[in-house]
């Protein structure tokens, strides 16, 4: 996100050209929850984790020296499938380890890393980025390149849209960023390695005991298995629409049809992130009080609340209002995801790799097609 037009400088593209790492992160996630709903239930879970989290690691580090473009698309593509692989293989797995009661706080927590990441990551790419007068002058370009266009004090030509000394500064500047990522993904990746071969050794000591493990059986007629998958399936289409969307239009609503301030916008955005974080970390305690099930009715309910109250508030100019429902919005939207999990596995079906497949799926498709919507209305 806010390495994009780093990452436009690295490769000389302009943001409708750039526009294709995103459609390529998008095809290759779903790739990756595809094929990851396909081999993890008949390979070693940790094994293919520990190649996927590798993978990610690798193709972090190296897209600030991806200045070809086509090859930048195929790194965001190849980085993005081991993401989606990896969200799939992990929440089916989070869901297996532990009893379906112990496994609640634990499913909580990941899903609060996740919020947590996504809150620090800007934080820490922001001193690497490069001045914003560059990435301005490069979008000031045309987009079939015919002009030559100005890149901070270097004249550039149709053929190379920034210079050699601009690209290589920004290169050196952002590549920073993408390493310290690589390097931590790298050393999650280690940890799955070091799992995998202490399981391993175990596995060998206790060979001539070994039992085939009980697992409780739940005998659901195909059609009425099915009909769980896609009811559950549209759930979170339907929710990922509504939590992506508030929060990438929120500050473009709150300029334009309330004429506040970019900043404003930005500052209710950060506000409504915060919320959102602050909530799934509390839900790691809630989720041992509340049942999954009962937890969701109330997350449900609170989210159709805080929306219709959120609308009124704008169309009636309540400001103070609109600071106070985006928060019960991130609140009420926070611990669905992961609680939507530990429901199913619960009192639904077993939470299969196919099962998590089509569930990420599903999210991905609401992400993907709701900005459609709500850009022709």
């Amino acid at each position: 996100g806010p390495s994009f037009l780093d990452i436009q400088l690295i490769t000389g593209t302009d943001i409708e050209k750039a526009s294709t790492f995103f459609t390529a992160g998008s095809v290759g996630y779903l790739c990756g929850s595809l094929v990851s709903g396909i081999l993890i239930d008949k390979f070693n879970k940790i094994l293919l984790l520990t190649v996927c989290v590798t993978g990610l690691a690798v193709t972090c580090a190296v897209i600030p020296l991806c200045s070809i473009y086509g090859l930048m698309v195929f790194i965001f593509l190849a980085n993005s499938f081991c993401g989606g692989f990896l969200d799939t293989g992990g929440n089916a797995d989070m869901v297996s380890i532990w009893s379906e009661a112990e496994g609640r706080p634990y499913m909580q927590f990941i899903h609060f890393a996740f919020a947590f990441g996504g809150v620090i990551s800007p934080l820490i790419t922001a001193p690497f980025l490069s001045p914003s007068t560059q990435a301005n002058a490069l979008n000031t370009s045309t987009s079939d390149f015919e002009n030559t266009t100005v890149v901070g004090d270097n004249t550039t030509s149709p053929s190379n849209i920034t210079s050699n000394v601009s690209e290589g500064a920004v290169e050196i500047q952002l590549i920073y960023a993408y390493i310290i990522a690589g390097i931590l993904t790298f050393i999650a990746a280690s940890c799955c390695l070091v799992i995998y071969c202490k399981m391993k050794a175990t596995k060998k000591k206790t060979q001539t005991k070994k039992e085939a493990p009980v697992e409780e059986k739940r005998d659901l007629p195909l059609k009425y298995y099915i009909l769980t998958v896609v009811l559950l399936d549209l759930m979170y289409v339907f929710y990922c629409s509504v939590e992506d969307t508030f929060a990438a239009y929120l500050l473009t609503f709150t300029v334009l049809h309330l004429k506040w301030s970019k900043s404003s916008g930005s500052q209710i955005t950060s506000l409504f992130w915060a919320s959102f974080a602050v909530s799934r970390f509390l839900g790691i305690f809630f989720i041992g009080c509340l049942r999954p099930v009962r937890m969701l009715a109330i997350c449900f309910f609170g989210l159709f609340v805080s929306l219709l109250a959120f609308l009124l508030c704008a169309y009636y100019h309540i400001y103070p209002g609109i600071w106070v429902f985006t928060v019960f919005v991130g609140f009420s939207l926070s611990v669905i995801f992961p609680t939507g999990f530990t429901w199913t596995q619960e009192s639904l079906v077993k939470v299969s790799g196919k099962v998590a497949s089509s569930i990420l799926i599903a999210a991905s498709l609401g992400t993907m097609i709701n900005p459609l919507i709500i850009g022709y209305l």
